[in-house]
């Protein structure tokens, strides 16, 4: 498998970024790293290993990008900073990281993202604020409210940031235009630390009454929230998008050589 470690000077951040490739062709997956994590978790939890046929087949090439989240939704003064960096790592990523990885390796196509726990919350956070760089998304074991975690603090940067705020006001006709040609699942299990299940049901629930395809699946109880039931997800999911998902009364490939490709 090639793998490549990149990293540039964001000028969104005022800071290094940093991120790592895997593959060399195929639909572009963007991973968004779990709460406070880091670019080379997903590889060092097994989620490249779990996906390595697929990548190495050419189906699909993995870009796992580095998060910010201890700047934002996890420092420890709850402010309108949480707000304010999270839109520079926004901007980072659509400015910047996608910029960069279209003039390196020649991506022409919108990704999908996908991330577990608070990766998942990034995940659904991009495919439905960025329709233009994103037309996918896998958002598995995710959180997507965080008044509990930032102690019921609330502004505007936070309205506009957190899927379960800003969905319910999503009624511009030409973005809903936009994410009704997207594609995306929200997906948990029933076991441990599944506390967040709650929010998954009612932001699919959100998606699916604007006329967004959402594929909302729930595994059972004996799927913690843990690396073992992502991994075991991403392999059940990834052979289904390769042959087709049910989307507008027929199917659509989301991934290999008959994808449906959608220009950035």
């Amino acid at each position: 498998m090639q793998i490549n470690y990149h990293k540039f000077f964001s000028g969104r951040l005022g800071e290094d970024f940093e991120f790592k490739a895997y593959g060399h062709a195929g639909k572009p997956v963007m991973v968004f790293p779990t709460s406070c994590g880091r670019f080379w978790d997903y590889e060092d939890h097994g989620m490249i290993g779990a996906l390595s046929e697929f990548i190495e087949r050419g189906d699909i090439m993995v870009f796992a990008v580095d998060g910010r989240d201890s700047e934002s939704w996890y420092k420890p003064v709850r402010d309108e900073w949480i707000g304010i960096r999270h839109g520079q790592y926004e901007a980072c990523i659509t400015g910047e990281v996608i910029p960069y990885i279209r003039g390196v390796y020649n991506v022409n196509e919108k990704f999908l993202a996908t991330g577990n726990s608070f990766g998942a919350f990034h995940s659904a956070n991009f495919f439905l604020k960025h329709p233009d760089c994103f037309d996918s998304a896998l958002c598995l074991s995710g959180v997507y409210h965080m008044q509990d975690q930032i102690g019921g603090y609330f502004d505007t940067g936070i309205y506009f940031s957190e899927p379960l705020s800003y969905a319910p006001g999503l009624n511009d006709p030409a973005a809903l235009a936009r994410l009704r040609e997207g594609y995306i699942v929200i997906a948990h299990g029933l076991g441990a630390w599944e506390t967040f299940n709650a929010q998954a049901e009612a932001l699919s629930e959100i998606i699916r009454e604007k006329g967004i395809t959402c594929w909302y699946d729930r595994w059972g109880a004996e799927w913690p929230h843990d690396w073992q039931t992502w991994i075991a997800q991403v392999k059940s999911y990834m052979p289904r998008f390769r042959d087709g998902v049910m989307f507008k009364g027929g199917t659509l490939k989301l991934t290999g050589p008959g994808r449906r490709i959608n220009p950035l």
